[in-house]
Formats: C-alpha cells, sequence, structure tokens
C-alpha cells in the first residue's frame, strides 16, 4: 500500500507539513541533526575547524561556515550567513593581531583602508542586487572563477617573482588601483553571497598588489573585521534577519582557539609552501560551492515538484 503523506527527498531537505489556511502546505527544510547535544557538538567543532582554517589560510570561512550550519545544523540560508558574519568579526580580529606579531603578516594601515572605504560601497551595491540575482548561478561562476585563480597561483608559484602577473611598486599609484578594485569586488561579492572576502582578497593582493602570502593573509583578516562588521549589521536591520545568539556564541569561543591554532601553524610555514597550500584549499572551497549550488538546484526542483503533485490532487 502507498504511504500518504510527505515522502523523504534525496537532495538532503526533509519534508514537513505546515498550516496555511484551511488545509495544509508541504515545504522543503534542512534536516539537520535536530536539537539536543549532537547538535551544540557540531556547532563548537563547525567554529574550530572553521576558524583554524582562517587562521591557516586568512580567509573569513564564509564559503565553509554557511552550508555547513545550512546541512548539518539546520540553519536557514540568511541565518546561517548573518550568524557567519557575526562569527568572523572575533575570530578575524584576533587573526589579525596574531598575524601582526609576525613581521611578514602584518597589516598596513593605510593600504587597509584603501580596501575597506570601497568595499563599504560594494556590500550595498550587493545588497541591493541580490534579490535579483540567482543565488545558484552566481555561485557556479564564482566557483568556477576562484578554480581559474588557484590554477594561476600554482602556475606562479616558484621564486624569485612567485606569484605576481604585474610589477607593482609598493606604495605606488598602480598598487592603490588594484588595493581599491579588490575592496570593491570583494564586498560586492560579500553582498551577493554573504562570504567575508578573504577567497578573493588573498589571491588578488599576491598575484596583483605585490604582497607576499603571509602579508596577504593577515591584510585579508584585518579587511574582514570592518567589512564583516558592515554586512552583519545590515543583516540585522535592514533585511532584518535573527541569529541564535547561544550557538554563535559557542562557534565564537571554540573559534577563538581554532584561530589561535591556525596562526601558530602558519608563522612556521614556507611562504613559497604556504601558497601552494592556499591553492589547493582553494580549489576544495571552490568545488564545495559550485556542489552546493547544484543541490539548491536539486531542492528547488523538489519544492516545485511537491507544488505541481499539491495542486493537483482533488479538493476535499
Amino acid at each position: 500500500m502507498p504511504v500518504e503523506g510527505p515522502q523523504p527527498d534525496p537532495s538532503g531537505f526533509s519534508p514537513s507539513l505546515q498550516p496555511e489556511g484551511r488545509g495544509l502546505s508541504t515545504t522543503l527544510q534542512p534536516k539537520g541533526l535536530g536539537g539536543g547535544r549532537r547538535l551544540y557538538i557540531a556547532v563548537a567543532l563547525i567554529g574550530a575547524l572553521t576558524a583554524f582554517l582562517q587562521g591557516l589560510l586568512g580567509i573569513g570561512g564564509g564559503v565553509i561556515i554557511v552550508p555547513a550550519l545550512v546541512l548539518v545544523a539546520g540553519f536557514s540560508q540568511k541565518s546561517a550567513q548573518a550568524a557567519s558574519l557575526w562569527y568572523v568579526i572575533p575570530t578575524s580580529l584576533l587573526g589579525a593581531v596574531l598575524y601582526r606579531h609576525s613581521e611578514a603578516g602584518s597589516a598596513e594601515f593605510p593600504l587597509l583602508i584603501a580596501m575597506v572605504v570601497p568595499a563599504f560601497v560594494g556590500v550595498l551595491v550587493g545588497a541591493q542586487f541580490v534579490k535579483n540575482i540567482s543565488q545558484t548561478k552566481l555561485k557556479q561562476i564564482f566557483g568556477i572563477c576562484l578554480i581559474g585563480i588557484a590554477l594561476v597561483m600554482i602556475w606562479r608559484a616558484d621564486p624569485p617573482e612567485a606569484g605576481r602577473i604585474m610589477a607593482v611598486e609598493h606604495g605606488g599609484a598602480l598598487q592603490y588601483v588594484v588595493l581599491v578594485s579588490t575592496g570593491f569586488a570583494a564586498g560586492l561579492f560579500s553582498g551577493l553571497l554573504g562570504i567575508g572576502g578573504g577567497v578573493l582578497v588573498v589571491p588578488a593582493l599576491v598575484l596583483l598588489a605585490g604582497f607576499s602570502q603571509k602579508a596577504a593573509q593577515g591584510t585579508s583578516l584585518a579587511y574582514i573585521v570592518p567589512t564583516a562588521t558592515f554586512g552583519a549589521l545590515l543583516y540585522r536591520f535592514h533585511v532584518r534577519v535573527t541569529i541564535e545568539k547561544a550557538k554563535v556564541a559557542l562557534m565564537v569561543g571554540t573559534g577563538l582557539i581554532g584561530i589561535t591554532g591556525g596562526c601558530l601553524v602558519v608563522m612556521a610555514i614556507p611562504d613559497q609552501t604556504l601558497r601552494l597550500t592556499f591553492a589547493a584549499a582553494l580549489v576544495i572551497l571552490a568545488a564545495l560551492m559550485v556542489l552546493q549550488a547544484r543541490k539548491e538546484t536539486t531542492a528547488k526542483a523538489g519544492r516545485q515538484k511537491l507544488s505541481r503533485e499539491q495542486k493537483m490532487q482533488p479538493a476535499p
């Protein structure tokens, strides 16, 4: 006999019944781990592991933590993006301070400002257009671009001009043009995808602005602090997304431990090895982003199918 009611969906989402008017409507929600101790352990591990990669690679970690919170912890997409922004503020701040203790990884304030100010503009522009652009297609395009960037970093990893595509004078006009353009582009994708932008900032600083790998990563973490703060406030007061404060606080607590470990490890790695490690991680992160976009496409098709089946059912 056929079983009535919602059936499991292979896309990673489970249907649930919610009242709507006089009848029932079927919606798809992330499965996650439910509640209880297992959920909080998963959230703590997500915070620690993401922060370790923050310290090791100089990225915000949004491309890791957002899908992890959605698929493992059962967050909604917007709630996960907002939680990610609040989470990376203290972890990136600690990471930037730890990098500053290393001469090779300290960020220069004037160069940092040249990226941060246009990044605010980019975030605002991205937030305005986010509702009119297909997030799935955007993630696929962005992921493919990141893979291309990673391949260029691997190709140009040999000394003496490791990673540099063009000769840029430190503190010169061309370097500031690169920094302003990088800040705006990273801010734009932050507003569109809810990510910190470090995956774009680090390779741009290495390939185009003449930074060493560690200096690029330290600058990236310092850059993420004000831009993530701006984005988090936008999500709170403009988009009006609320977050589960207890879970975010738990992630921050374990994240501060994780990023300390990542920064201690990175200082012992040679710059060329670190550049190749970053490029390899970039390929993996980009692949995860593309796969997440495909999963969202599958979930959307599942919702449309359920909606059509519901409309075809005879009225009682």
